[in-house]
């Protein structure tokens, strides 16, 4: 991983020269080709004769359609398995982009570079790669470890706040899991907004390193990397109910993240005691840095069907990461759905809904 400011032009360009590739190819965000355009015009220029396309990487594009057209652009443009794909873009792109070069000719060798703070800390690293599919996010994937990764600190300068504290919803998280000292730093600075590039950089190598050292452990989630799916049973069934619901506000990944971990902390204590304090802590942050996202007990049995499909479930039962203190993390199953409801219900309180 390459981390610093003002990188992509120089670095990158250094680090291509020295892979073999028969064809370099760039998949790009079209609204990253848009904002920086100058810097996509300059990596066009410096590297070797790349093929472009630029997309779009929203959450919603994220599927079979989107997939077919990068399948379509690499067999039509002559992409082989000596071919390189460099992704350009936030999660949802090095998702689906992730996964096209995952199953193109069994596999071709890609290059991240993360746009939004989510990217940089969660998509870009550790190699999973999955499209939505049937309404249910990430359904179909792969585990495809890219070359290398360039995290630019400068992108975060055109990243709307929204976007910026959905990123920092995966820190928290990290935090969580890292453990008491480093949950505590995250405390302190609550408001991440005001923070200076060398502070990003600083929380954002942080982060990574702490994932990486899972990943390097368990690159295929057999064990230890579980734990990384933290807020995710949950917190994945809110955003993609959100996505399916017009009249719903569209809950960003990091912030269902965040409100998952809520609940699930919540769930933990009710079965197996744990931290209140930490409980407190995350609600006081939650409260601070997100909206409320608004739902009724109307809505449970659906969420709940969304829970279901999670690929950490066994023998039927809903399995979560139960988080009993920062640091202290051991996976819950769950066959009883009212302490489930009892879960969703207590979300919609902390936000007085």
């Amino acid at each position: 991983m390459t981390l610093g400011t003002n990188i992509l032009d120089r670095k990158l360009s250094a680090y291509i020269q020295a892979v073999a590739c028969d064809r370099l190819f760039i998949l790009c965000d079209e609204v990253v080709a848009e904002l920086h355009a100058p810097l996509i015009t300059s990596l066009r220029t410096m590297l070797p004769e790349p093929t472009f396309l630029a997309v779009p990487a929203t959450e919603q594009a994220k599927g079979t359609d989107s997939l077919a057209r990068v399948w379509s652009w690499l067999a039509d443009e002559g992409a082989t398995r000596h071919s390189v794909l460099i992704l350009i873009g936030g999660g949802a792109l090095l998702d689906f982009g992730g996964f096209a070069a995952a199953t193109y000719m069994r596999g071709i060798r890609t290059i991240n570079v993360p746009t939004t703070l989510l990217a940089m800390v969660d998509a870009s690293v550790g190699g999973k790669t999955a499209i939505d599919y049937h309404g249910v996010k990430n359904l179909i994937g792969a585990f495809h470890l890219p070359l290398e990764v360039f995290v630019d600190i400068d992108f975060l300068r055109t990243l709307p706040i929204e976007e910026l504290l959905s990123g920092y919803g995966e820190i928290i998280k990290h935090a969580t899991l890292m453990g008491i000292e480093t949950w505590r730093e995250v405390c302190r600075i609550g408001d991440p907004v005001a923070l200076m590039d060398e502070e990003w950089e600083a929380l954002i190598d942080k982060s990574i390193a702490y994932k990486s050292s899972i990943v390097e452990a368990d690159p295929e989630e057999q064990g230890l990397r579980r734990i990384l799916n933290a807020g995710h049973t949950v917190g994945h069934a809110l955003e993609a109910y959100s996505h399916s619901n017009p009249h719903r506000r569209t809950l960003p990944h990091g912030e269902a993240v965040v409100f998952g971990l809520l609940i699930e902390s919540y769930i933990t204590t009710l079965v197996r005691g744990g931290s209140r304090d930490y409980i407190r802590q995350l609600m006081y942050l939650a409260r601070e840095l997100y909206s409320p996202f608004i739902y009724t007990c109307k809505d449970y049995p659906e969420l709940i069907r969304l829970m279901r499909h999670d690929k950490k479930n066994s023998s039927g039962k809903i399995v979560l990461m139960g988080i009993l203190a920062p640091g202290e993390v051991e996976p819950i199953e769950l066959e009883d759905e009212g302490i489930i409801k009892e879960g969703l219900d207590f979300l919609r309180e902390t936000f007085g809904s």
